[in-house]
């Protein structure tokens, strides 16, 4: 699982004041020189014009007869008659160059940041792409009558990612050339599944099998008592137990300074529900998880000084004003069979891996799902939740 261990870095690891920056500048990328050129070539050596990249390469969905469609994000580019491709602002690479050509069937995949003695032009070769099928189901769920969920897929390369997949029902479809590569398979529903293959020159299909998916614990729970607290080191605004607050819906929010998504939206969508509903009818609880070592805080002080910034410049002004517990930082596996990939043990009691996760206990303090809050599908099952007294 060091592939899975090392995307979830890549997509959660989201530091806060990066973000802020990021959004303050508007720069024009033609005012800045390349800071890394690539030539793309064919096995022959001739320059291939026309070949795109992007720093997200995503196939959204595939069909048998007319292939897979293809985006590659805001930031696209392709090479121009020299087979020149020409990066100019940092904050759209990422590190890993996959260039594609759709007429030719050609890719390239190379982590390029890794490199310390880089040409320039740095020369990549285009291979004639393999198609890499692989089947994903959970057995688990079939038996209790639940669906997987929407399956996306990620193919990685030196441990970093080059080619997402979704939209394609319960077969992730990745186009890669020779090489070895890791796939991941996860969705909202099942636990991520990892598979390493290794791709031969002139392999134009290649059938990554089955992999079977286990359920995520939170809908093993649905219906069933909510799990209490548990490896609190210091509680905001606190402390609470779930037991105590039974007759009210509640929420719990898995989070933490560290995640982007979390601070920029996931905490500003519960300062809107704390203005819709009262704490007699809502309670919303925080469950701050770190990552790793570095991302743990074990006291508020701390906590409110790696959110002076997000509260000033994201939040407006708004303080969390809800329980917050901070959660101690620990490695543990998600099952008894499986390798310490979760970072905390409330993680493991509710089977969080995504963050922000919001999960949903109805007045019985029984589950009722992870909702998607920004989903208005989601928000109605809540406000109904709410209203059936």
């Amino acid at each position: 699982m060091r592939f899975w261990r090392y995307l979830i870095v890549l997509m959660s690891l989201v530091f806060v004041s990066s973000v802020i920056a990021a959004e303050e500048q508007n720069k024009a990328t033609e005012e800045f020189k390349p800071f890394l050129t690539v030539k793309l070539v064919d096995e022959a050596g001739k320059p291939v014009v026309g070949a795109q990249t992007g720093m997200v390469v995503t196939v959204n969905g595939y069909d048998p007869n007319q292939g897979a469609n293809w985006t590659f994000g805001h930031f696209e580019l392709k090479s121009d008659s020299e087979g020149l491709i020409r990066f100019r602002d940092p904050d759209q690479y990422r590190g890993m160059v996959y260039a594609r050509h759709a007429g030719r069937g050609l890719v390239a995949v190379k982590r390029t940041d890794l490199i310390e003695d880089k040409q320039s032009p740095l020369v990549l070769t285009m291979y004639p792409e393999c198609h890499v099928t692989w089947q994903i189901k959970s057995s688990q769920l079939k038996r209790i009558g639940k669906e997987t969920g929407a399956i996306r897929g990620i193919s990685g390369s030196e441990n970093m990612y080059c080619q997402w997949c979704q939209d394609t029902g319960s077969t992730l479809h990745f186009f890669l050339p020779p090489g070895e590569f890791s796939l991941v398979g996860h969705s909202s529903q099942i636990n991520p599944v990892e598979k390493t293959i290794v791709i031969k020159a002139g392999q134009t299909e290649y059938d990554a099998g089955t992999a079977d998916a286990s359920a995520k614990k939170w809908i093993l729970l649905e219906g069933k008592p909510a799990p209490e607290i548990v490896d609190i080191q210091e509680w905001k605004n606190g402390p609470v137990k779930l037991s105590q607050l039974r007759g009210k819906v509640v929420i719990l929010e898995f989070w933490g300074w560290w995640c982007g998504p979390c601070v920029l939206s996931g905490i500003p969508e519960l300062f809107k529900l704390r203005e819709e509903y009262s704490q007699d009818e809502l309670a919303i609880v925080g469950i701050h998880t770190p990552y790793g070592e570095d991302d743990e805080v074990d006291s508020v002080k701390e906590l409110d000084a790696r959110l002076e910034k997000v509260q000033k410049e994201v939040w407006k002004g708004k303080q969390l004003d809800f329980p917050v517990a901070l959660i101690r930082f620990q490695k543990l596996p998600y099952t008894p069979e499986g390798e310490p990939i979760a970072n905390a043990k409330m993680n493991v009691e509710y089977g969080i891996n995504s963050f922000p996760s919001t999960i949903v206990i109805d007045r019985q303090g029984n589950i009722f799902g992870n909702l998607k809050l920004w989903k208005q599908s989601d928000r109605d099952k809540l406000k109904q939740l709410i209203n059936a007294k």
